[in-house]
Order: C-alpha cells, then structure tokens, then sequence
C-alpha cells in the first residue's frame, strides 16, 4: 500500500513546480509592505493550538473571563486605566462589534468632531506601537502620590528608537493624556493629531490586533455554527453518512467475488479487484463527505483545510490504484518470464513492492506536509539532514541490518521457506524483511535475527543440500568371536543394500555404494561403522527444496535401517553392547593372580 502513495504525489508535486514557475507572480516581497506575509491564513497547528487555549479557558472562573460585555478594564481613574480601556474596546469594535465603543469614546476629549474617526486612527497608532503593559503606565496609586496631571505616553512614555529607523524621521504627533477632574482622557491635540500621526508612522507594520489564542478559535469556528443552518447540517450527516455506506457496501461485494475468485485459483483477478476495491471505497467516501460540506458555511481557514484533506484523501486513492497497477504488471511479467515456480522470482517481487511501498509512504507524507499543513519541505528536509547527522552512530545498527536485508537478497544464501541452522538454531525461514529475518524453530517459537548478523556469521542452508550421508556406529559385545563379528558386518552390508532400502533411499550403488568396516575397539564395545546415502530426489541434481523429501522422510529412512538391523541381530544371536564392569577374584582358577612380594636385603 505504501508505494500507492508515491506516484500521484510525485506527478501532482511536478505540475505543482511546473505552475509555480510560470506564474507571473513574483515570491520575493519588497520592503514597502514591511516583509509583512502575504497570505493572513489561519495554519493547522495555530488553530490546534487555539482550541487547546479555548479549552482551557471553560474551566477558569468566571471572573478570570473577559468579553466585550464584560471588560478587564473600564475605568478612567489612571493613565493606566484609561490607556487598556481604549485598546480593549477599540479591538472589539475593529472585530466588528458596537457595543464597547461609547466606552473608547469616553477616553476622548468631549465634542471632538468625527469622534469615531478619531479612536480608530488612535487605535492604528497604537497597533504600530510595541505591546503595551499595564506594568508600565502610572496607575492610580502612583498619580495620587507624584500629582501626575499630565502623562506623555509617545514619545517619551516608551523606547521609540526603533520609530525614527523604521521612519527615517521623527513622527509627526505624540500621544498625551491629561487629567480631567477625577477621570483620564486623551488631550485635544492627541485626538485632533491622531490622523497626521498614523500617516506618518503608515510605513511601519501594525502588530496582530487578534488574540491569536483560545479567541483564535472560537473567531474561526463560531461562524461554522451561527452561519449554518439546521437543514444543511441534516443534510451534511446524510450525505456523509450515505458515502461511508455506499463504500462499506462496496468493500463487502468485491470482498464476497475476491473469495469466489480465490477459491477456483483466478489471482490475477484477484489483484486486479484488490488494487480497484481500496482507491473506490475512499473515492466514495471523500465523495460523500465532499458533497455534504458543501452547504456548511466554513471560516477560510477550515474551507482550506477542508479541501487539503480531500485533496490528500483522493491522492491516496489514486497513488493506491497506481501502485497496484504497477505491482499487478511485476506479477505478470514474473509469471510470464520466471513462473511461479522460481523461489528467487518469488522472494524479489516481495522485495520490490516493499520497498516501492516505503518510497510511496515517504512522498504522500511530503505532499502531505507541504499541502496539507503548508509546511516548507525543503527546510524540513534539511533539518532531517541536520538531524541524521546526529542520529547516524546511533543508527548504524539499522543500516547494517539494511545492508545485511541487501546482502540477502543479492547473494541468497536462503529464501523464504528453506530450512535452515544458525548459531546452533534450526528452522524454516518464514520472512525476510529489510531489518530482520524470522526463523520458526522446530520448537515451534519464532526467532527474529537482525540482518547484519549474516554478513559475518555462518549459515547452513539444509534445503540446498542434495543427500545426507549418514554414518551409524553399531557396538557389540567383546566377547563376540570373529566369525560373529564378520557376519556382523555382512548383515549391515546385507541391509544397507536391499531393494527396500535403496529405494526408500533413492540412492545409486554405482556412484555411492554403501560401506561397512570394523571399526575400533571401545572401552567396553567392539564399534561396527556403517556409511551410507540418502538421495533427495532420484536426479542427484535436484535439492531438498525441490523436492517432497527432507529432514523428517529422512528420520522416517533410518527407522527402516535400524528396525532391520535389531531383528536381523536377533535372529543371529549378535549382542550389542552397553557399558559393562568386569570383576576378577583372587581365588579364581581361571584367572589366577599372580601377586610377587619383595624384599629388601638389610643394610650392613
């Protein structure tokens, strides 16, 4: 499934190059609009971010919440005071509601004309000033102790350095608030100036008047549920609905003809409705899903991000039904050119469409990245490179174990299904990926073995041998006479060249007769050896792989020889031996003991 990714996304990522090129905008922006971004869209993880934010805001008290109905500040008793309660009603009204705004004009001088005119170009002012904190205005405490009756907040109530660069001149106009009985305004030639002042700080950026945090989102999502209605919402769940169920409902019929196909052995079919089964059910889906958003009224950000995840969700579809057009074409020319007889054909057509998979699963997530969440591929590609820098001695296990998946498949020591004995361990290879390969013991548990570890280590592979020539001790007795002993040998000689055995054993006496010689004499046996062969197949150019014989008809091949050996040695009175003490007394006329004494002359 994974290469499915890859190739949709490579062909969509080229014409997305292609239009980008030849677009007649230009990426680079002038300094004119203060390096400002061109686009104000709302990213995925801003978003994210602000419904957390959002979250946690519905369980703080209610007096730590603040709304245009309920300010944090609104007050005049303090430049302070009536500094936040300007900003904070001024940012409600350029939100777009009305009822703070009798609380900004308060903060002006009374019968100034065109009053509203006058706080939104204070506001735009402000917007151009850093952020301002409370922390830095005089409050009410500190106006009663210094009888503060003026306070000159720009330029000299904050750093304005940074206003003569961005301007190359000084700003024309300051911001002042005078006390007016017991309550703070703004003075008349702040709020008659507001106008020259903006015009002349125009060249520099505002600063984001939105809070960019739990009201983010609530901006984005409120007008979802406020603007849409009942029916389209109705409507939106039924057509959902209906396409997740016209895609199950076709999942389960081409599931029902995959079965039908298998069982009369049609494959080729069978990967033919797998590979179209998969992009049609998410095809119907996405269909389904589209077509019952539509009537929703959707924030731009989400209607973007809306149709990133179709777009996404039918490239998958399409990257899918691409690579198993491709991996249907490498099941057909391996049949046509190997057969499905060719174990190495077999194990390298896992291996490409592995690693296909990989490929496909690496792009769709960079497609993914790019236009899906907006994030700048080429900087997260060099980061990685930054990255892997740092992760490439902690990840040369894994880069061995690639080399040794490669090693595998380039010299093919074994593939899958071979018998096998490593490190002592034998068993049949079940799966050779690219980072391990897994063995099941004949003890029935699965030992997985990194890849690397057959670059350097021996492995016998049972399944390529083409006989096993087995070597059988037989002891008997000592007190076996000769003429026993010869008709010992003559019995195995007998046995190992019998019709039953030799065709059991499949075994050729021109090219490996069997041999039988005595052999040694043991501690407490006289040992008869035996050597012979036991054929995989007839034609000695066959392996155990090819064929039905092995390491169990082997053992059931021995049990033939050793079952005729015991009843043959019966019937001829030869005993075999088990170990034995033999013990001699010294009164016994048949083995007398000869036992001297010395004696020593005395020394004169």
């Amino acid at each position: 499934m994974l290469l499915r990714l890859s190739l949709i996304a490579l062909m969509l990522g080229a014409f997305q190059s292609v239009v980008l090129a030849q677009s007649p905008l230009s990426t680079e922006q002038s300094s004119a609009d203060g390096n400002r971004p061109r686009s104000t869209q709302v990213g995925f993880f801003e978003l994210l971010e602000s419904s957390g934010d959002a979250l946690l805001d519905l369980f703080k008290p209610n007096g730590h919440r603040h709304s245009a109905q309920s300010p944090e500040y609104n007050s005049q008793k303090s430049p302070r005071d009536t500094v936040m309660t300007f900003v904070e009603a001024m940012n409600h009204v350029a939100q777009g509601r009305r009822e703070p705004l009798e609380r900004a004009l308060n903060t002006l001088p009374a019968d100034i004309p065109d009053a509203e005119k006058v706080a939104m170009d204070l506001l735009h002012v402000f917007d151009r000033f850093p952020e301002i904190s409370p922390g830095t205005l005089p409050g009410e405490k500190t106006v009663a102790e210094q009888d503060i009756a003026r306070f000159e907040l720009f330029p000299r109530g904050i750093d304005c350095a940074w206003a003569y660069k961005a301007i190359d001149e000084a700003p024309n106009g300051h911001v002042v608030l005078v006390r007016d009985g017991d309550k703070w305004r703004f003075s008349d030639l702040t709020a008659l100036g507001a106008g020259d002042l903006l015009d002349s700080m125009k060249a520099i950026p505002p600063r984001a008047r939105v809070e960019r945090k739990g009201q983010l989102f609530l901006s984005v999502v409120e007008p979802t549920v406020r603007k849409t209605a009942a029916i389209d919402w109705a409507l939106a769940a039924i057509f959902t609905m209906g396409g997740i169920m016209v895609a199950w409902f076709i999942y389960k019929g081409v599931q029902r003809i995959i079965a039908k196909r298998e069982s009369r052995g049609d494959d080729i079919m069978t990967t033919i409705l797998t590979s179209i089964m998969i992009p049609a059910v998410i095809f119907v889906g996405v269909l389904g899903a589209a077509i019952g958003s539509a009537k929703i009224y959707m924030h731009p950000a989400l209607s973007t991000f809306r149709w990133n995840m179709i777009e996404a969700a039918l490239v998958l579809a399409g990257v899918y039904l691409i690579v198993s057009l491709i991996e249907l074409a490498c099941l057909g020319a391996r049949r046509t050119f190997y057969g499905d007889e060719d174990p190495y054909a077999r194990m390298m057509s896992l291996v490409v469409r592995r690693g296909l998979r990989v490929v496909a699963t690496i792009v769709l997530l960079l497609f993914v990245f790019q236009n899906v969440f907006k994030w700048n591929v080429m900087a997260l590609i060099g980061g990685f490179g930054i990255f892997a820098l740092a992760l490439s001695l902690a990840a040369q296990d894994a880069v061995k174990n690639l080399f040794g998946g490669l090693t595998i498949f380039a010299n093919r020591p074994f593939i899958d299904g071979d018998w096998i004995r490593f490190e002592g361990e034998i068993g049949t290879v079940e799966d050779v990926s690219l980072q391990v390969t897994r063995i099941r013991l004949l003890s029935g548990e699965v030992l997985s073995v990194p890849n690397m570890k057959f670059i350097d280590n021996t492995v016998e592979n049972l399944s390529m041998r083409k006989y096993l020539r087995r070597v059988m001790d037989v002891q008997i007795t000592y007190d076996t006479p000769p003429e026993k002993v010869d008709e010992a040998i003559e019995i195995l000689q007998q046995i190992l060249t019998s019709e039953d055995v030799i065709g059991d054993g499949e075994s050729n006496l021109d090219m490996h007769p069997p041999k039988v010689w005595f052999d040694k004499f043991g501690s407490h046996y006289l040992n008869l050896r035996a050597g012979y062969w036991y054929m995989m197949d007839g034609d000695e150019n066959r392996i155990q792989r090819d064929s039905e014989r092995g390491y169990f008809s082997y053992l059931d091949h021995a049990t033939l020889v050793n079952r005729k050996l015991l009843q043959r040695f019966n019937e001829a009175d030869i005993d075999f031996a088990f170990p034995t003490q033999s013990i001699y007394l010294a009164s016994d006329p048949d083995r007398e003991l000869a036992i001297e004494s010395r004696q020593t002359e005395p020394a004169t």
